[in-house]
Parts: structure tokens; C-alpha cells; sequence
């Protein structure tokens, strides 16, 4: 019998952004992922729909608060893919941050029970 599985690394190799995006239940009909610029200049915050200069702390630092909120709302509401982008996004920008030297661990999100 013949096998039905798909190989699937060369089937990702072929498609393009567009296919992924329309094809993907986690991103079909939901925002752009966060992502850097070309030259990682720039972040565009899929939970804020907003972007920053990779090299801003103080902006960054407020873009936490920010994503807490969005975080927040979005528990409050049980809209779980906007608290996992949410929690996603938190992680880059407290990297960024982190690699800036300017490390924020006064900023946490809190689950206590999703």
C-alpha cells in the first residue's frame, strides 16, 4: 500500500507566504506574526499592530506595559490566541531588551490559570 504521508519540508520549501498565512489555522484571519525588519532594525508587534525601533529601550519598556494590557484583555475575554501572541510578543521584547542590557524582569505576565 502506498503511503499518504506528506513530505513535508519539501511541501514548506515550495509554498509561499501567502499559502502558509491563508493555509494555517493559527494564522488564517488573525494579524501578521510579529516580525523584524529586513535589517532588524525595526519590530512590528503583532499584538499591539504597531511598530518599534529594535534599539529604543524606554519605547520598548512601554511596549511591555502595553502587551500586559493586551495580555490582560484578552484573559479576561478568554481570547486565547491573542493571550498566546500576547505572551509571545512579551518573550521578544523582554529579549530585546535583554540584549540591549537594559533587562526589565519587573515586567511579568501572569497566568495564574488559563
Amino acid at each position: 500500500m502506498a503511503s499518504n504521508e506528506i513530505d513535508w519540508d519539501k511541501h514548506f520549501s515550495k509554498l509561499t507566504w501567502n499559502e502558509v498565512y491563508e493555509n494555517s489555522p493559527f494564522f488564517h484571519g488573525q494579524h501578521l506574526p510579529t516580525l523584524f525588519s529586513p535589517d532588524g532594525t525595526r519590530i512590528y508587534i503583532s499584538s499591539l499592530d504597531f511598530e518599534y525601533a529594535t534599539d529604543n529601550v524606554p519605547l520598548l519598556k512601554l511596549a511591555l506595559d502595553h502587551i500586559k494590557s493586551s495580555f490582560d484583555m484578552a484573559k479576561r475575554s478568554n481570547r486565547y490566541y491573542k493571550m498566546a501572541m500576547a505572551k509571545s510578543d512579551f518573550s521578544a521584547v523582554q529579549g530585546l531588551l535583554s540584549q540591549l542590557g537594559a533587562d526589565e524582569t519587573s515586567h511579568r505576565l501572569v497566568e495564574d490559570s488559563v
